[in-house]
């Protein structure tokens, strides 16, 4: 008997996790260190100690000491071959316990009792868990790709925004989601990852389920294993596609006329001093015309403005049809227009512009019911002999233009 408890107790001394050793009275025979370290008792139990005895310094420490104590007696009472439960500590620790009833040779009847402390493991579940749950509810798609390129892991918030179910998706390449013409860029960003790069948060275009192109804001980090090496990427990709229609909006309505879609008084003064720039540098000329309807308010007025706003976008039309590409047709507000010829060899150039705008406005306009007739008076001014500046150039023009009013409208008059 001595030998095989020598055995015994040279086993459970050796063991790296806390080990009890009952018989089946519950008389303790043998411990470990760590079983003292894990239940922190102090001093020593002692043998042939009652193991129901240290129950109260057990149960003070855990959250529900009643159901370790039923338990505990249930395992001896009914001398149950095996059983495991989980002990919660109200430190927030947390134990595995399990225990196993066995005969051993000049011993009779033991009951081994085993603790490891599974705190780690449970925070690490816990915390899994609620990365899951965090993972699952965001809006935005977060994917994982292992270094080949393949699609790994794919939350909902990736399926809301490119179409496609998990099931679908997963084992697929990255490349299923990526322009041809975004290649390179993907392939520049996989090498900063693997090299071990930082990659900055960068915007571009994936493709959803048919091809549909989206605009997303993309976050990259890089997926490590447990010795540090990398072994995927992980993506957050947010669909930023309304607010770059939205800059977009802003950005055209900042630059052009939102009834006819001309370039405004802003995108003409950008390009009135372009044209400067160039024609100061070539020594050569451009001209500014300066075009108002004659008797459109009257027509207004009498018709409603939906007709006064289809007749303003038919005259932008024909007022596109008579210049260059290289031209620019201007709406200022109300039926004032202005047209920037970008280069001219002479006056005379501008002048049949001018002659061509007058001709075109003049014929009759059908819109709804209504056959409208409209005509146009025009100023002229060239660089630089009308003025030096966009604004030099501009009065020019437009006191030209209320003298061809004067001569009795539906004309022009030059410098």
């Amino acid at each position: 008997m001595n030998h095989s408890f020598s055995m015994l107790q040279a086993i459970v001394e050796s063991t790296p996790y806390g080990l009890l050793v009952t018989n089946k009275h519950g008389h303790v025979l043998c411990y470990n260190q760590p079983y003292m370290d894990m239940w922190r008792i102090p001093g020593e139990v002692g043998v042939n100690v009652r193991h129901q005895t240290i129950f109260q310094h057990y149960s003070s420490q855990l959250r529900d000491p009643q159901q370790f104590l039923r338990s505990t007696e249930v395992i001896y009472g009914a001398w149950l071959p095996e059983s495991f439960d989980i002990l919660e500590f109200i430190d927030g620790r947390v134990f595995e316990r399990h225990t196993k009833a066995r005969t051993l040779e000049g011993l009779n009847m033991v009951r081994i009792w085993s603790f490891r402390d599974i705190t780690e493991r449970r925070q690490a579940e816990a915390y899994k868990a609620q990365l899951a749950a965090m993972v699952e509810s965001s809006d935005d798609a977060i994917i994982v790709k292992d270094l080949d390129g393949i699609i790994t892991s794919w939350n909902a918030g990736a399926e809301r925004i490119f179409g496609y179910r998990a099931s679908e998706i997963i084992g697929s390449s990255i490349l299923e989601l990526i322009p041809p013409d975004r290649h390179e860029e993907e392939n520049g960003i996989m090498n900063l990852v693997k090299s071990g790069n930082r990659v900055d948060h960068f915007e571009t275009v994936r493709w959803g389920k048919g091809k549909k192109p989206i605009d997303v804001s993309v976050t990259i980090s890089a997926v490590k294993n447990s010795d540090g090496n990398i072994i995927g990427v992980s993506k957050i990709a947010r669909d930023i596609t309304e607010r770059k229609e939205s800059q977009k909006r802003i950005e055209y309505l900042a630059h052009y006329d939102p009834l006819t879609g001309l370039p405004n008084r802003a995108l003409l003064a950008d390009r009135m001093k372009t044209a400067i720039g160039n024609a100061s540098r070539y020594s050569s000329q451009f001209a500014v015309l300066f075009v108002d309807l004659d008797r459109f308010k009257p027509i207004n007025d009498s018709l409603g403005h939906e007709i006064g706003d289809k007749l303003l976008k038919a005259v932008a039309e024909r007022m596109q049809s008579t210049v260059r590409e290289t031209d620019t047709v201007s709406r200022l507000g109300g039926d004032e227009f202005v047209v920037l010829l970008s280069q001219i060899h002479a006056a005379s150039g501008a002048t049949r512009v001018a002659e061509k705008i007058i001709a075109a406005l003049s014929q009759p306009y059908h819109i709804g019911q209504h056959e409208l007739v409209l005509t146009a008076s025009v100023g002229i001014s060239i660089y630089p002999d009308s003025g030096k500046d966009a604004s030099s150039l501009l009065r020019s023009a437009d006191e030209a233009m209320y003298s061809a009013k004067g001569q009795g409208r539906n004309c022009y008059h030059g410098p």
